[in-house]
């Protein structure tokens, strides 16, 4: 009995050792960072993470992830950030995941691997496996050097008692510098200190309007949002730019006030045109949004509704929910003439530090009758770790602890023919 106990245990002991390769073999290799981590920084990180990052409205990434020996120190904290879906900033839901164009978002999977890597010990791996370094557009812009670059005429004294300022600037745009009308493709604005320069907002005047006038009138045709990169309009969509406007530049400073804490900035706005002759058609960006609204104090979930019904057949190209530092949530829901409804946006953790334009891969066509509707969701409770004081009523304004609620959108009417305007360029 003793020996066939022995024999037993040396035949469960063989059958052990001969399946232990097998095993083995079902576990996966650990990530390395130049096979499996790099393509993946390379794909949706390094537009921000680079040497030499560019200001997003006071965004910048505080470490490049161009090379292993720069990413390798922040492996754990690369992990956390993609596990908890923090970076890459995004906010639609998971329903809109592949849906617009600008996505930043990695896949289960992309995340899967990043964590492993970092728990498996951040390993190199092989070079000469790593895919070529991701090429940029260079110098000091997003979209590589514009046709035209035209500065605030003065630096702008920001001092150190300010907290939050809005101060409307004019830039008249001489003829030596805008000889004739041109169409814009996309416009980038630069700002002159990546200390307190919250947002740009760029609204034109028709030529011979006063300043008065332009407080409340102007189109808009492009600005500075945090953390919204600059990106080129759809091939043949733009925005038409009159020889002799004056633009009228809505800067927002925003710091926190004291001793040493002033800066001087002069911010640039870079234009990027279509060629000469291209046949364009006019985009128009303006919002959905309602200007007399209440939170009252210690509301967690406040809900902002407003609409716009659309008289004639549209396009629309991107949208961009704005809110202030309340703002908690947002959505984009088109009621068509047929009776059908769809959610055209839903952004649940919407973030005032990240204002995101959602863009569409292909301009969307909508029928004449279609009624858009915007709601924004509200956080007035003293649980907002960003609310500056949940004992306050809140209404619409322009200053941080003001709110807005705005739900902007980008588009064109169908009825309306291409045109052209002349002049060089892309």
């Amino acid at each position: 009995m003793r020996a066939s106990l022995l024999g037993s245990l040396c035949a469960a002991v063989a059958i052990a050792i001969v399946a232990l390769p097998v095993a083995a073999a079902d576990v996966p290799a650990a990530p390395t960072f130049h096979e499996d981590v790099e393509p993946i920084l390379q794909d949706n990180c390094q537009g921000c993470h680079r040497p030499k990052p560019l200001n997003m409205s006071g965004m910048i990434a505080p470490f490049a992830l161009t090379s292993y020996e720069d990413a390798r120190p922040w492996a754990k904290a690369i992990a956390k950030a993609v596990e908890s879906r923090v970076m890459p900033p995004w906010g639609a839901s998971e329903k809109f995941h592949g849906v617009f164009r600008n996505e930043r978002s990695l896949s289960a999977e992309e995340i899967e691997t990043v964590v492993r890597w970092a728990k498996s010990g951040a390993a190199a791996g092989n070079p000469a496996s790593a895919p070529p370094p991701r090429e940029f557009q260079g110098g000091e812009w997003w979209l590589g050097e514009p046709d035209l670059v035209v500065k605030l005429p003065e630096p702008v004294w920001v001092g150190d008692d300010v907290k939050d300022w809005q101060p409307n600037i004019f830039v008249e745009l001489p003829a030596d510098l805008l000889p004739r009308d041109r169409y814009i493709r996309a416009v980038e604005c630069q700002p002159g200190s990546d200390r307190g320069v919250h947002h740009v907002v760029i609204n034109t005047m028709e030529p011979g309007e006063g300043n008065a006038i332009a407080e409340v009138t102007g189109k808009l045709i492009g600005g500075l949002a945090p953390g919204d990169e600059p990106t080129l309009a759809h091939e043949g969509y733009g925005m038409l730019l009159k020889k002799g406007t004056t633009l009228r530049v809505n800067m927002h400073y925003n710091k926190e006030p004291g001793p040493g804490t002033g800066f001087y900035d002069q911010t640039a706005i870079g234009f990027f045109f279509y060629p000469e002759g291209a046949e364009v058609k006019e985009t128009i960006t303006a919002p959905i949004g309602l200007f007399d609204f209440e939170i009252p104090p210690g509301e967690k979930e406040w809900t902002v509704g407003m609409a716009q019904t659309f008289d004639r057949p549209f396009t629309v190209l991107a949208m961009l929910p704005h809110t202030h530092v309340r703002g908690v949530a947002a959505e984009y829901v088109a009621h068509f003439p047929d009776g059908r409804v769809e959610q055209l946006l839903d952004v649940p953790k919407y973030d005032y530090n990240w204002q995101i334009s959602y863009e569409y891969p292909e301009p969307r066509h909508f029928p004449a009758g279609t009624r858009i509707e915007v709601r924004m969701v509200y956080d007035n409770s003293s649980e907002n770790p960003s609310n500056p004081d949940p004992t306050k009523a809140v209404r619409f304004g322009l200053e941080t602890q003001e709110e807005m609620a705005l739900g902007w959108m980008q588009w064109s009417w169908d009825d309306e023919v291409p045109a052209s305007a002349t002049g060089g360029g892309r």
